[in-house]
């Protein structure tokens, strides 16, 4: 498969780099080279070193291909001292997966993960169902053409004098949350976060703080479970 890697301008004015191969109508990511990120075997070692970094920094780590951040890597470096040593790794680093956080994963915003410590799942499909299933849970209604997993997805919420708050979910679990009024403000953009939506209804529309309390309460608890 032929990869198309160019480089695109995020919301927040930064660049990154986007992947594909050019098969797929708009709203669809396509799995990374040869690997079908569906359901995949990790190993734990790999996943408890995802999880130690997430605690110990406080972000979203995740588990990425190695072969194809070398690719991407050669790209974005023009220095041909650079570029070799990037060459050499290619032959001879045996590591199929690398444990990146959420500042990597920015600088290529249409990858799959592996495994991720926000959903803690290694199936691409439970991935997205855990997030739409919370969408439903704070409130959110799912739009009337959400085609599954495969596409974009929208969720709304609606609020007083018929403003709303969109979710734009994409595949691979990245998303825009904007707030519907007479300027369509984007409030959060990134990887699916419960935490960080929260954060930025909380911020935008006070009056909703005792729902997202109670959200947040949530997440406590299933984390306390989680560490028993």
């Amino acid at each position: 498969m032929d990869l198309q890697i160019n480089t695109i301008t995020l919301p927040d004015g930064t660049t990154a780099i986007e992947i594909s191969d050019g098969s797929k109508p708009d709203g669809h990511i396509e799995e990374i080279g040869d690997l079908k990120i569906e359901t995949v075997d990790v190993e734990q070692i790999l996943i408890d070193e995802c999880e130690r970094l997430a605690e110990e920094t406080g972000k979203i780590h995740f588990l990425f291909d190695t072969d194809t951040s070398l690719k991407i890597k050669k790209l974005k470096t023009s220095n041909n001292s650079d570029r070799r040593d990037i060459t050499l790794s290619e032959l001879f680093d045996d590591d199929i997966y690398e444990v990146v956080d959420e500042n990597a994963f920015r600088e290529m915003p249409s990858r799959f993960s592996y495994y991720d410590t926000e959903t803690k799942l290694t199936c691409r499909y439970k991935k997205h169902n855990f997030a739409t299933e919370w969408f439903k849970q704070i409130g959110f209604k799912s739009g009337e053409f959400n085609y599954g997993a495969e596409y974009e997805n929208s969720f709304t919420l609606n609020l007083e004098e018929g403003y709303k708050l969109i979710i734009r979910l994409q595949p691979n679990l990245t998303l825009k949350l904007t707030h519907a009024e007479e300027l369509h403000t984007v409030i959060y953009s990134g990887f699916f976060s419960k935490i960080n939506i929260l954060n930025a209804i909380e911020k935008r529309l006070p009056d909703f703080k005792s729902i997202v309390r109670d959200a947040k309460l949530d997440i406590i608890i299933d984390n306390e479970k989680e560490s028993l």
